[in-house]
């Protein structure tokens, strides 16, 4: 397994990719605290503090290799998040996934292709274990579209397993389907 170095960045499918820094965490509690965009997410406190708070220990963990918080950004600026988190043997968890409401649909699938080419191709892990929300139905095609099967259930959420050859494989599909290029 990789460590990401704290200065990582990537530009792929016309988007470009960095990690969060403590100066984020205001447009990452502007996106987790939208009650549209978060209703499939674990509830975040509206306070700039706590997340602050939050930021400082996750850089923590960033600098250990256990966690990973992405932000993405085009010409108009910030526009997504999500993280690989649970880091641990082969496997990760990819989630918390947002952008904002006015992304394009190519940018935003373009935000996960990005976090999976990090998770597998950088970082070097086989597996994402990842939950989505049993009512979240369009996230879970996404997924599913991606090569994620489906391996268990809680009462809230479906579990979810994408192998690095079952995303290969999906991945070429959808970049042609979304005609972007690497």
């Amino acid at each position: 397994m990789n460590i990401l170095s704290e200065n990582f960045e990537l530009e792929r499918y016309g988007v470009k990719v960095r990690l969060a820094t403590e100066q984020d965490a205001f447009f990452i509690l502007s996106l987790r605290t939208d009650e549209r965009l978060s209703r499939f997410l674990h509830k975040t406190d509206n306070d700039l503090v706590k997340q602050l708070e939050w930021m400082k220990a996750y850089k923590e963990r960033e600098h250990k290799g256990e966690d990973y918080y992405f932000i993405y950004t085009n010409d108009d600026g910030p526009f997504g998040l999500n993280r690989i988190y649970d880091i641990h043997d082969d496997c990760g968890t990819g989630g918390s996934w947002l952008c904002k409401p006015d992304t394009d649909v190519e940018a935003s699938i373009a935000t996960l292709l990005i976090m999976r080419d990090i998770m597998f191709d950088c970082i070097g892990l086989q597996n994402d274990l990842f939950d989505v929300r049993k009512g979240n139905s369009h996230v879970q095609k996404i997924h599913k579209m991606m090569g994620a099967k489906m391996i268990g259930e809680t009462d809230l959420d479906y579990l979810f397993k994408l192998s690095k050859s079952d995303y290969q494989v999906s991945k070429e599909k959808i970049l042609q389907l979304l005609n972007l290029k690497e």
